[in-house]
């Protein structure tokens, strides 16, 4: 069995390597005024808001709740739409068994 060395060592070794990026990454001048006037410029969101970005969401997860209950409860429907013949309520047709 050969003895191969491990890849995270070989990799933090190249990685300490690596020269620093020269590069300025500050942000440029009047970034953050800009941002912060953006911020204050923009309304802040009201109800009718909130309710036309989240009414399509709940829409949908309360259909689904309903399929969800319709296919968990299907047997029981069934069996309460279904006719039962057992039990025969008619009296015009009890006189008639029992006179015959």
């Amino acid at each position: 069995m050969k003895n191969l060395p491990k890849p995270w060592p070989q990799l933090l070794k190249a990685a300490r390597q690596t020269p620093a990026d020269p590069r300025d990454t500050a942000a440029p001048l009047g970034f953050a005024a800009r941002v912060s006037a953006l911020a204050f410029a923009t309304p802040a969101p009201s109800f009718a808001t909130l309710f036309t970005r989240f009414a399509p969401r709940a829409l949908g997860a309360c259909g689904l709740l309903m399929i969800l209950g319709v296919t968990l409860n299907i047997g029981t429907v069934l069996r309460a739409i279904e006719p039962d013949t057992t039990v025969i309520n008619d009296p015009v047709a009890e006189w008639l068994a029992a006179s015959s």
